[in-house]
């Protein structure tokens, strides 16, 4: 007997899901309720002060997997910087990188350059309404699809993400899981039952503030919830029991040493390639890739003049870095003997070379960098 629909929803999942009968009986009152606990607390945040598709299509991309405290002045520099989507089209790749320097997850600022550019040749600069050409567009999935066609186009259409997943899992007392795509299917079109056609963008971001404020994975403030009195799991007092909660594996530990080499003044970066982790941005070297490539002498040579810098933590979606610093600086009157005639570490020529304070402060680097970066900014200004 086959346990899933042609859909992919699992039948279990379905049946112990009478969202329709739900909607029915309370879609009214959720949507009054919810609106009417929106307009007396709604999050001041700058993006919500001018509904241009632009703006929303930022922010959320932005908001993606980073809290919105951090998000804020990231998108308040961005608009000064490149106010309309035809100034970020047009944009130098290492200038919106440097940008978006500390935000993390740097495929995003890729994708959004490649989105706006694609708006600007493919729908003449105007971001389109229709769910079906958002989707073409890099970084965009489902969730920002309905944001902006319910924020900045007033249609409606479901904005869907864990934490919609997570207020509509106590509501109606049901076991999804948030990062489960045919359980974000079933909440979709439940909130397309209940989303009111006159204020979509309005129900959307409140649903957004009732699960950042109230709502919470853990310790929700039930008793400030503007709609406790529909909430199944809070009546059945099995709030802690939803969302269902997928196992989380633990995430590999990878242990790095970055070597910082300085002469005269000036650092040794390489640029990292355009695909793959941290694409295109810079860095300093790391021992592993030296000790691959330079002469035993030489290597021998770096670590009797090393100064040790500490360890930095850095958590990315699948593993953790844990990564030693270390920096090694030349006298003038020394020749570093491992260096070819270009002055480039062998087997990095293409993507590497030495570069004064000036041009490092430029340069975006990973955030496990930053700091490292910023303190030789400061101390090569002083040679």
């Amino acid at each position: 007997m086959n346990d899933t629909k042609g859909d992919g929803v699992p039948k279990s999942a379905e049946s112990s899901t009478p969202y329709g009968e739900w909607a029915l009986q309370h879609g009214d009152e959720i949507s009054n309720v919810l609106l009417s606990w929106f307009d007396r607390s709604a999050r001041n945040l700058p993006w919500r002060s001018v509904r241009d598709p632009y703006r929303v299509l930022l922010s959320e991309l932005m908001l993606q997997q980073t809290q919105v405290s951090t998000v804020i002045p990231y998108y308040e520099r961005f608009l000064a910087q490149w106010p309309t989507l035809q100034d970020l089209a047009g944009a130098d790749d290492q200038a919106v990188l440097k940008a978006w320097e500390g935000l993390g997850y740097y495929s995003r600022a890729r994708h959004l350059l490649a989105a706006v550019r694609a708006v600007v040749a493919q729908h003449g600069g105007e971001i389109p309404a229709s769910e079906r050409e958002l989707l073409q567009l890099k970084g965009i999935g489902e969730y920002t699809a309905g944001a902006i066609r319910s924020i900045a186009f007033g249609l409606p259409a479901a904005a869907v993400d864990g934490n919609v997943v997570r207020v509509f899992s106590r509501l109606t007392a049901t076991s999804w899981q948030p990062a489960d795509p045919a359980h974000r299917r079933q909440v979709r079109a439940l909130v397309e039952q209940v989303i009111p056609a006159d204020r979509p963008g309005d129900f959307n971001e409140a649903l957004m503030d009732l699960g950042a404020t109230i709502c919470l994975p853990q310790n929700p403030a039930c008793n400030g919830c503007p709609v406790q009195g529909i909430c199944q799991a809070l009546v059945t007092e099995s709030v802690a029991q939803f969302p269902d909660k997928k196992p989380s594996r633990e995430k590999p530990i990878e242990q790095h040493t970055c070597l910082i080499l300085t002469q005269g003044g000036k650092v040794h970066v390489n640029r990292r390639p355009e695909k793959g982790l941290l694409a295109g941005l810079y860095e300093f070297d790391w021992l592993d890739d030296l000790s691959a490539s330079l002469p035993d002498d030489f290597l021998t040579t770096l670590m009797e003049r090393q100064e040790k810098l500490g360890q930095k933590r850095h958590v990315f979606t699948h593993k953790i870095w844990l990564v030693d610093g270390i920096r090694i600086d030349f006298p003038l009157s020394v020749t570093a003997t491992g260096l070819d005639k270009a002055g480039e570490l062998p087997g990095q020529a293409a993507n590497s070379r030495w570069i004064s304070a000036d041009e490092l402060r430029t340069l975006p680097f990973p955030k496990v960098l930053t700091q490292w970066r910023d303190d030789l900014v400061v101390a090569l200004t002083q040679v």
